[in-house]
């Protein structure tokens, strides 16, 4: 599982005074909590926090959150656990942190990676990816970075399901093995085939009108 560091500051005021105020310097406010913990108000540079997340995991990177507590420095291992944005410039606006106990399991949603090219796209069908995420239950060091789907030879009308996926006994999918997580949907009928149709059904009706 991949790990990084992420160094942020405290929030001297918490609420909406407190946040606008870390938004205007540029950061995002964010919340880092956890079982027995109390909720700490933390300052975030986003930037700091793309790189942090910038491995093959991504959301799922195993944060070392750091910060200085008075004389105090803390350090968490902890997980980003949600992230609020602004729904007209897509910029986060708060972050969620959740503070990890390694002996305990948790449950995150891992991405799905397709790989390959299908041979029914390749025969005109549609690939749909119905599952781009699967949930799992496991210690936060099993956590896979991704599930990889091979789909090279699938034909239309066939799909993958959740039970070819390979996992090791530490880790518990919570996904039911019959669900699909792809598949590949006959071509529709194009549009100039039908109106072909139509042209033809017309003029079929023009010439019995011009007979009578």
């Amino acid at each position: 599982m991949a790990q990084s560091t992420l160094e942020v500051t405290l929030r001297g005021k918490a609420g909406k005074v407190g946040a606008k105020k870390t938004r205007n310097e540029g950061n995002v406010p964010g919340v880092l909590y956890g079982k027995g913990l109390e909720a700490v108000s933390i300052s975030v540079n986003p930037a700091a926090l793309k790189q942090a997340l910038s491995t093959e995991a991504g959301e799922n990177t195993l944060l070392d959150v750091n910060y200085k507590e008075g004389d105090k420095n803390v350090s968490r291992l902890s997980i980003l656990s949600a992230t609020q944005y602004d729904f007209l410039t897509n910029k986060p606006l708060h972050f969620d942190f959740h503070a990890l106990d390694v002996s305990k399991k948790i449950t995150v949603n891992v991405p799905v990676k397709i790989t390959g090219k299908a041979k029914g796209v390749k025969e005109g069908g549609i690939l749909e990816e119905i599952l781009r995420e699967i949930p799992v239950e496991c210690l936060p060091k099993d956590i896979p970075n991704s599930f990889e789907v091979d789909v090279t030879d699938l034909e239309i009308g066939h799909s993958i399901h959740v039970a070819v996926l390979k996992t090791s006994d530490e880790i518990t999918l919570l996904k039911d093995d019959s669900e699909a997580i792809v598949t590949i949907l006959a071509p529709k009928l194009g549009s100039a085939e039908e109106g072909g149709e139509g042209a033809e059904e017309g003029k079929e009706a023009g010439g019995e009108g011009q007979s009578a």
